[in-house]
């Protein structure tokens, strides 16, 4: 269990927990398990970050987009690179195999470009509109089931590609892997919101079931224009996911 949540975390994070912790091929779909361990861990860093620039008077406006940044440094921008290549194939392929290779370039497109703004922007808007309860929640069920959707992305799926970083995990994850990080997932948001005394029922359904409409269609979608699934696909869904997290609490708030 350790060893996977280890992989887990240097995996997702920039965290280095052990330079000697040795990953074998199978590790990395059973650590998916803690994929949304992790996230919560990235929000609580979120969190507190928030906390200190509050204690510092920086302007919320500020705040916020350094807590953006912020987000962007602890992941080494791993899930927001999948989403700029996913944005250039779907949008400059015409084809399977047209649009796996531009995903596979390592040159920036403009519709890459305009995805990574359109992501970002969105969040920091969001989270400029969250106070209090809201935006602390917000912050910390956001990683969590983002990371949570890629546990579906990858089960029961097919790759998309040939090679990739992607296919140790796509196809791999065990039903029993994807409830078990369902139940943590589920868990950890419960708790968010019920600890912070937030509309409870409805606000935990409709964050579980958007995300899960979300990757479920977003998934038909990119295996039907790619084939199956690839890690860049799964990183834009994680993004993806966030985005439709905040939204759910800009657009329910709770007023505390």
């Amino acid at each position: 269990m350790i060893k996977n949540f280890i992989t887990a975390l240097q995996f997702l994070t920039f965290f280095t927990v052990s330079k000697e912790h040795r990953v074998e091929e199978n590790d990395l779909a059973r650590s998916m398990v803690y994929f949304p361990v992790v996230g919560f861990l990235i929000g609580f860093l979120l969190v507190n970050a928030d906390k200190a620039f509050i204690l510092i008077a920086l302007p919320q406006s500020i705040a916020t987009f350094l807590l953006i940044v912020l987000s962007v440094l602890i992941t080494r921008a791993l899930h927001i690179d999948g989403l700029a290549d996913t944005f250039d194939g779907m949008m400059g392929g015409y084809d399977r195999a047209t649009r796996l290779a531009i995903m596979k370039d390592s040159r920036l497109g403009t519709a890459g470009a305009l995805g990574i703004v359109f992501v970002l922007f969105m969040k920091y808007l969001c989270l400029n509109n969250l106070f209090e309860s809201d935006r602390i929640a917000a912050l910390l069920t956001a990683p969590v089931l983002g990371r949570w959707s890629q546990t579906f992305m990858v089960f029961n799926a097919d790759y998309g590609r040939e090679d990739g970083m992607g296919r140790a995990f796509v196809g791999h994850l065990r039903a029993g892997g994807l409830a078990a990080a369902s139940v943590i997932a589920a868990g950890l948001s419960a708790f968010v919101v019920v600890r912070l005394e937030l509309r409870s029922v409805f606000l935990f359904f409709s964050l579980l079931v958007g995300v899960l409409l979300l990757t479920y269609f977003g998934k038909r979608y990119l295996v039907r224009k790619l084939g199956g699934v690839t890690g860049d696909a799964i990183g834009a869904l994680n993004e993806l996911n966030e985005v439709l997290v905040l939204l759910v609490f800009v657009i329910f708030p709770s007023g505390n």
